[in-house]
């Protein structure tokens, strides 16, 4: 059995399992910060939605392993309304007798002691939590290098790469004032960049030395921190890729451009009308190529993501993700189930009271919906009831293709004004 991060689309046998990596990739899990264990567990959290995503994107003769909170009778019950959902639209999905269950903490010595008999076992990153999977110091290294945001800030202009002004400093530099000169040039601001952390919890947009402090208070004098450059967002647009990498050739599998609202990442948008110029696709393959330069690659096909923010012909790159990405999930489903219409994928939140509405809101709307303004294509949600305002909810995660504004309205006619309330955020300001 070979063991990777590889791309979705195999045809061979293969066990998917993937639980919360980022934070061990860089950092000893039985060593956090306060703030970083609340940030971990919060990612082992929205990684259960990725489980169920890979039920739904796995094979007939694939295994998936999921975490033990899909267990408990209500959480399993809707676990099988996904499964059944993706039957209907089309999927060949991975069965329900070959789902497994193993609890968070300690996945992966679990998974590990209970291996059915595949080809591959993929994984959404090579990390230190999954090493007894991988068991390779050497594809480690590998990705700790590639992920690195202070490796990329070293050898990324080395190797041409068009990148935002960017320093490291530990942090004893920054209090100790080494580092003001660069908020004084960068007049837009700079983003604080951490290691080792998911997604947006590792970055920070900040206006002085002063609130730089207050968001790294918790890390040690020695801690390392990256300052970049923050664009101008009324000149540049966010936009991200996703790279297929082999030893022969490198590829682009999905471009999306990053929603906001309210200041914070809210979803993507996935188009056909996204193409990628002649210009930036240059640029893009050179990036992959520096991936594939640094040991990133596989014959059968890894996944790199790259964040990049474009202005006409220009592009600038401020980060690679030489892994699964959150993008490369919907992505996958569109193109599985051949919608070519425009189509958001986003996280949102819906009352535990509701899930028997919520189910069949689904239902109703799920792909194909012929005939309706907008379909519905289910991924995920996660196995927790999370206490907001004296009201449990969970988090559920799909891609609405076609008319957003009807989803919307469809929506609050069929459930309560606090269900899927970043959906209503999304057409207010990011498509706006």
């Amino acid at each position: 059995m070979k063991v990777g991060s590889f791309i979705p689309e195999q045809s061979e046998s293969t066990l998917y399992a993937m639980a919360g990596d980022d934070c061990s990739l860089h950092h000893d899990l039985s060593r956090l910060t306060p703030k970083q264990q609340v940030d971990h567990q919060e990612n082992q959290v929205l990684t259960c939605a990725l489980q169920v995503a890979l039920v739904g994107l796995g094979k007939k003769k694939d295994h998936i392993a999921l975490g033990t909170p899909f267990t408990d009778p209500l959480w399993r019950e809707t676990l099988s309304h996904y499964s059944e959902m993706f039957s209907a639209m089309g999927l060949d999905s991975v069965p329900e007798d070959q789902w497994q269950f193993h609890p968070l903490d300690g996945y992966y010595e679990s998974v590990a002691a209970s291996l059915p008999d595949v080809d591959l076992t993929n994984l959404y990153m090579i990390s230190g939590s999954n090493e007894p999977l991988h068991q390779d110091p050497e594809a480690l290294a590998v990705s700790r290098n590639v992920n690195s945001k202070l490796h990329f800030a070293e050898h990324a202009p080395l190797a041409g790469l068009p990148v935002p002004r960017t320093e490291v400093y530990s942090k004893r530099v920054i209090r100790e004032r080494g580092a003001d000169h660069l908020f004084l040039d960068l007049p837009n601001g700079v983003m604080v960049k951490l290691l080792g952390l998911a997604g947006s919890r590792n970055v920070f947009a900040v206006d002085s030395v002063e609130d730089c402090l207050d968001q790294i208070a918790e890390y040690d004098d020695d801690a390392q921190i990256l300052l970049q450059e923050k664009l101008d967002i009324e000149k540049w647009r966010e936009m991200t890729v996703d790279l297929t990498i082999t030893p022969q050739e490198i590829t682009i599998s999905n471009v999306r451009q990053i929603l906001f609202a309210g200041g914070k990442w809210v979803g993507n948008f996935i188009s056909p009308e996204l193409e990628v110029p002649e210009a930036h696709r240059a640029v893009l393959m050179q990036v992959g190529a520096y991936a594939r330069d640094h040991g990133h690659v596989a014959q059968e096909g890894v996944n790199c993501g790259i964040d990049y923010f474009v202005s006409g012909d220009e592009l600038i790159v401020t980060e690679i993700n030489a892994r699964w990405t959150g993008g490369l999930f919907p992505a996958e489903f569109l193109r599985r189930l051949a919608i070519n219409q425009p189509a958001v994928a986003f996280f949102d939140m819906v009352p535990v009271a509701q899930v028997d509405s919520v189910r069949a809101f689904q239902r109703e709307h799920l792909f194909p919906a012929t005939g309706d303004a907008f379909t519905y294509v289910p991924m995920g949600f996660t196995p927790f009831a999370i206490e907001i305002e004296g009201e449990e909810r969970y988090f559920v995660w799909q891609v609405v293709a076609g008319d957003f504004a009807a989803f919307v309205e469809a929506k609050r006619n069929a459930l309560t004004e606090d269900a899927f309330p970043t959906a209503d955020l999304i057409l207010k300001e990011a498509l706006s």
